[in-house]
């Protein structure tokens, strides 16, 4: 079982949970768990998952990422395939949080519940997506380059604000809080920026790469989009409604069914207002080559995926 799959299967079984309201695969990287599930009481459920016939240390050191978890949501598992959980289970000992056994054909066995955790704080979460807005791919790496080497909270939010600025001409003071609240939020969901506001690892290679390479860094932003803000679930649910209905008489009907097909596989929660989000999704995914153009034909159009764009980002 590769480690995509075993993700794969982690976030279904909590989407079939009635009192999960949102789930979403992280990166992996470190506090970033692999799958974050919201309930409705708003308490959240952090998940590390292991592959098949991964090293020893590894499930070693996922079980301490396990436990690191607790301090960040309120109930942490390690997940791992039923082979080596049987082999290994005898090392997994500590009682602060819930093991799940992984079965080939996707059944997942719940071997020990996780107990509650009480951390300081709890972040809560309105979409399992990215929060896009409107930055353009040129845009964001301006950013990055202003942003870069800063310290202070204070300073980078002032920096942002010039920067957007000065390509923008916004003037308005009146935007300024929102325009600063939204790109640090599409930052963080694109894993660039850190809770310090910060550039991560992934966000100063991404600087580089525009400083060396304007393709390269289109292409490297592109595979944050559909990875790390989890674009690619989106596309997946366009491809699903494509399927099912072939054609949709406006663009705004195809908006609507997309959003309820979003909810109702807790991308988002009922409350998030995802038409409106929608608007601004569908905008970015045209602009980096994921889907075409409103397409018409016989009574009906639709957005086309262009899968042969997004598999070498999958690889």
């Amino acid at each position: 079982m590769e480690h995509e799959e075993a993700v794969k299967f982690v976030a279904k079984w909590f989407r079939s949970q009635k009192d999960v309201t949102l789930v979403k695969r992280g990166s992996g990287d470190f506090p970033d768990p692999d799958v974050l599930a919201q309930y409705e009481s708003l308490k959240t459920a952090y998940v590390e998952c292991k592959p098949s016939d991964a090293d020893r240390r590894e499930y070693l050191t996922g079980l301490g990422q396990a436990v690191a978890y607790t301090v960040l949501s309120n109930f942490s598992y390690l997940a791992i395939p039923d082979k080596e959980m049987k082999e290994f289970s005898k090392f997994f000992v500590v009682a602060r949080i819930g093991m799940l056994s992984l079965l080939e054909t996707g059944e997942i066995h719940v071997l020990r519940k996780a107990p509650e955790s009480r951390p300081a704080r709890v972040e809560t979460r309105e979409r399992s997506y990215g929060y896009y807005r409107d930055l353009k791919p040129h845009e964001i790496l301006e950013v990055l380059r202003a942003v870069y080497g800063e310290e202070k909270k204070d300073r980078i939010r002032d920096t942002i604000w010039k920067t957007l600025n000065k390509m923008r001409d916004l003037r308005s003071k009146k935007q300024k809080t929102g325009w600063i609240i939204n790109t640090q939020l599409l930052l963080r969901d694109l894993g660039l920026i850190d809770i310090s506001w910060r550039l991560t690892k992934e966000g100063l290679s991404l600087l580089q790469l525009g400083h060396d390479d304007v393709r390269a860094f289109q292409n490297e932003l592109t595979k944050c989009f559909l990875l790390r803000a989890n674009y690619l679930d989106i596309l997946g649910l366009i491809q699903e409604l494509n399927d099912r209905r072939g054609g949709f008489v406006s663009v705004a009907k195809f908006k609507e069914e997309l959003a309820k097909a979003m909810i109702k596989d807790k991308l988002a929660t009922p409350q998030t207002n995802v038409l409106r989000d929608l608007q601004d999704i569908l905008r970015i995914l045209k602009e980096l080559g994921l889907i075409g153009e409103w397409e018409k034909f016989g009574l009906g159009g639709r957005f086309s995926v262009r899968w042969k764009r997004v598999t070498p980002f999958l690889r």
